[in-house]
């Protein structure tokens, strides 16, 4: 059974962005609700929310104690973000009252909403509802894909016309880091992506995957590199 999809079909599928070259431009992987150890790596890198770029790959939120301060700082320095299938849970076991999504999450680490205040969880799915589940990026003479995760076949060029399609491929696939499948990733010069804990950042074809807090602190992959 899958978590339903009422609420998250009404979330944008796709944005494409272009940024500047002269820009620092940093993507950074899940943070399972741990403020302290994503400022640990920003500030390893001088991030400067006035002048640098930060775009998120999801799974802001859960596990750890800080999913609403992790949401605040977010929309504080106006980051990029792609939802992640944590964010879908809490959607529609908050908003679409899905008792299957409700027990999954709290037992994915959703539990923390126990305590929380009413208004500020408003207020969190309000803003996840404007955000997207995918992002194209053109930076630096180069067009990038940004998404929660990807399955092994995905053209960024001929995407499904409607979000609901797109959600098991862009929130919760696991294949093709799974099996080290990569089929088809068109229509890009590379992709980047979390969901799948790694010790380290690895290359699948050309997608980058990212997810490395459960071993340690959240990677902060800066685009410069490559």
């Amino acid at each position: 059974m899958q978590v339903k999809t009422n609420v998250i079909s009404k979330v944008r599928l796709h944005k494409h962005i272009t940024i500047e070259d002269d820009k620092r431009v940093f993507v950074v992987g899940d943070l399972d609700g741990n403020f302290t150890k994503l400022k640990s790596e920003l500030d390893k890198v001088d991030f400067n929310p006035q002048d640098d770029v930060l775009i998120s790959l999801g799974d802001i939120i859960d596990r750890g104690n800080d999913s609403a301060r992790l949401v605040e700082y977010m929309q504080e320095i106006n980051a990029n973000v792609v939802l992640g299938n944590h964010e879908h849970m809490m959607l529609e076991a908050l908003m679409g009252r899905d008792s299957y999504a409700m027990r999954l999450w709290v037992q994915n680490g959703g539990k923390w909403h126990q305590t929380a205040d009413f208004q500020t969880l408003v207020n969190m799915c309000k803003w996840f509802l404007q955000q997207q589940l995918a992002i194209t990026v053109d930076y630096q003479g180069k067009k990038i894909g940004i998404s929660h995760t990807l399955p092994p076949t995905w053209s960024w060029e001929h995407m499904p016309q409607n979000t609901e399609a797109c959600v098991f491929p862009l929130m919760w696939d696991r294949e093709r880091f799974n099996k080290k499948i990569n089929k088809v990733n068109h229509g890009v010069d590379y992709s980047i992506h979390g969901h799948n804990s790694t010790p380290e950042p690895i290359w699948i074809g050309n997608s980058l995957h990212v997810d490395t807090v459960y071993y340690r602190n959240p990677s902060v992959i800066k685009l410069n590199d490559f």
